[in-house]
C-alpha cells in the first residue's frame, strides 16, 4: 500500500465507536489505503493523548460525557486552522454551531456507510494536494505541518534547523540541515542554498549582494562566494519569469 491516512474518532459509546472502525476498515480494504485510526471515548483523552499527533481528519461526537464535541473543537481549532473536522451526532440542532470551528460536515448517528466514505474520499484527496505544499516536521513530541510557502529561510544551528516562517515564528527541529533541505527541495524548486548553514526562499527576496541576501523580513543572511553565482541567476531567472 503506498498511501497512508491518519483518522481520529471521539466517540463514548463503544458500539458507535466499533460500527465506524469497521466501515473505516472496508473503505480502507477498497481503496488499497493504509489507515492509522485512534479512538478516543473522551475530549479529555484526546487532549492528554493525541496532541502531539497530526491527523488527516477528525471525526468528532457532539454529546460526549464531559467536554463535548463542539468545545474540544474550538480547541483543536486553536492549533490546527486547516484540519477536516466532521461531527458525529444524533441531534441535527447543533448543525448550525459547526460553521463557527469550519467544521466540513455533519454525520448523523447511525452513520451512513457511503456518506463517510465520501469525506474520506475528500480527506484523501486534500492530503495528496497538500503533500506537494507542505512539509511535516517534529517540534518537540508534535508533527507540525508547515506550508512551504511560509518559510522564509532555513538555518543550520549545530545539531537542529531553524525555520523562520512569514508569521514571525521560528520552528526549531532536530534534524540535519541537508537532510531536512532534501525533502524541502524535492517539493519546491524555489529554495536555493546562499552558504552552508543557510537557504532561502527565492520568493522572499528583496534584494541580493556578494556577501549576503535581504528577505522580505528584513532579516539579512549571508551568501559565501561559492554559491554567490547561483544564487544570483535563480533570483534572476524568477523574477524574468514573473514579467
Amino acid at each position: 500500500m503506498e498511501h497512508t491516512m491518519t483518522i481520529c474518532y471521539c466517540e463514548d459509546e463503544s458500539a458507535q465507536a466499533k460500527a465506524f472502525a469497521i466501515k473505516i476498515d472496508q473503505w480502507a480494504k477498497n481503496k488499497n489505503i493504509e489507515v492509522h485510526a485512534d479512538l478516543f471515548e473522551s475530549a479529555e483523552e484526546y487532549l492528554f493523548k493525541a496532541e502531539q499527533n497530526y491527523y488527516d481528519v477528525i471525526f468528532l461526537d457532539i454529546s460526549m460525557r464531559g467536554q463535548n464535541g463542539m468545545e474540544l473543537a474550538r480547541k483543536i481549532r486553536e492549533k490546527e486552522k486547516d484540519v477536516i473536522l466532521v461531527f458525529v451526532t444524533s441531534d441535527a440542532s447543533y448543525v448550525f454551531d459547526g460553521y463557527e470551528v469550519g467544521a466540513y460536515r455533519y454525520l448523523m448517528k447511525p452513520v451512513d456507510e457511503k456518506k463517510l466514505w465520501e469525506i474520506l474520499d475528500y480527506a484523501r484527496t486534500q492530503k495528496e494536494v497538500e503533500e506537494e505544499n507542505y512539509i511535516l516536521v517534529k517540534k518537540d513530541s508534535q508533527s507540525v505541518r508547515i506550508n512551504l510557502k511560509d518559510i522564509i529561510y532555513i538555518e543550520a544551528q549545530k545539531h537542529y534547523v531553524n525555520l523562520f516562517l512569514i508569521s514571525r515564528e521560528c520552528v526549531t527541529v532536530k534534524t540535519g540541515f541537508s537532510e531536512l533541505l532534501q525533502s524541502v527541495q524535492e517539493k519546491s524548486k524555489e529554495f536555493i542554498t546562499t552558504h552552508r548553514s543557510y537557504a532561502m526562499n527565492i520568493e522572499k527576496v528583496v534584494r541580493i549582494g556578494r556577501t549576503e541576501c535581504v528577505l522580505s523580513d528584513s532579516s539579512v543572511i549571508p551568501v559565501s562566494r561559492s554559491f554567490y553565482k547561483e544564487v544570483n541567476e535563480a533570483f534572476i531567472k524568477y523574477h524574468l519569469g514573473r514579467e
